[in-house]
């Protein structure tokens, strides 16, 4: 069997960045609704509180990022390879399957820390940003990478059980939409919500990351408990249903 080369993760990095919406759902995007919204805030916000209010949303909406190129990123590129019976191809090249899923997740890895630094470093020099902690800085950095793995998962899951792009790519996109309405990132707060709505976003860590996310930036005292149970309930979830994939294809050729 083939090992994992350069020109096989140039090959699956160009394929991440060659379809449009990746890159603009995971960069642009995030950087376009931020300006929008704080924008749009800023106007009524005491001038005293402008800077951490400015902070708070930039950070908030990082959380596009591994959504977009992590959980939409891999769901819509492997149920194309799926549907296409490209894994399989590969297999007869010699790149076992773990090879295969090792090279994307690098590429995924690669892309996302790209997109994460190059949002960081756009609203550094366009908005008045509060400088974070040491501690603050990489707490918020490993935050959003525990998001990225458990989107992985959950996009694994679903790609692997539709295996079609289709299906696939439409609910990827309906799921991306809700976890940010539920999160409190289109403009409507979680307190804003429909009163059905709220116990679901309780259960989910974007609301959390979005309203508390400054304070782990700027190193202060946080209750870390909501975070983390969130964080648990979706990763739970999301390895469910790459659990239930795996075993409903395991009669099932690749």
């Amino acid at each position: 069997m083939k090992k994992l080369n350069r020109y096989y993760l140039l090959n699956e990095l160009k394929n991440l960045i060659g379809n449009w919406y990746i890159p603009f759902f995971g960069i642009a995007f995030p950087l376009l609704m931020a300006q929008i919204i704080i924008r749009a805030v800023l106007r009524d916000v005491p001038e005293t509180a402008v800077q951490q209010v400015t902070t708070t949303i930039a950070l908030s909406f990082l959380q596009l990022v591994p959504l977009a190129v992590v959980f939409l990123g891999h769901a819509s590129l492997y149920s194309q390879e799926m549907e296409k019976r490209v894994p399989l191809r590969m297999q007869l090249f010699g790149y076992s399957q773990s090879t295969q899923m090792f090279s994307r997740m690098i590429s995924l890895l690669l892309f996302f820390t790209f997109g994460l630094f190059l949002n960081l470093l756009v609203f550094y020099l366009s908005l008045n940003l509060l400088a974070p902690t040491l501690q603050g800085f990489l707490l918020t950095l490993l935050v959003y990478y525990i998001l990225g793995i458990i989107l992985f998962m959950l996009a694994h899951g679903i790609a692997n059980f539709f295996r079609k792009f289709g299906p696939t790519y439409g609910l990827g996109m309906t799921l991306y939409f809700a976890f940010m309405i539920l999160g409190g990132l289109m403009g409507i707060t979680r307190d804003q919500l429909p009163s059905l709505l709220k116990p679901l976003s309780n259960l989910l860590p974007f609301g959390y990351i979005a309203e508390d996310i400054y304070r782990v930036w700027m190193g202060q005292s946080y209750n870390w408990m909501p975070l983390i149970q969130s964080l648990l309930f979706l990763g739970g979830v999301s390895a469910i249903v790459m659990l239930l994939s795996f075993r409903y294809r395991k009669n099932q050729a690749i």
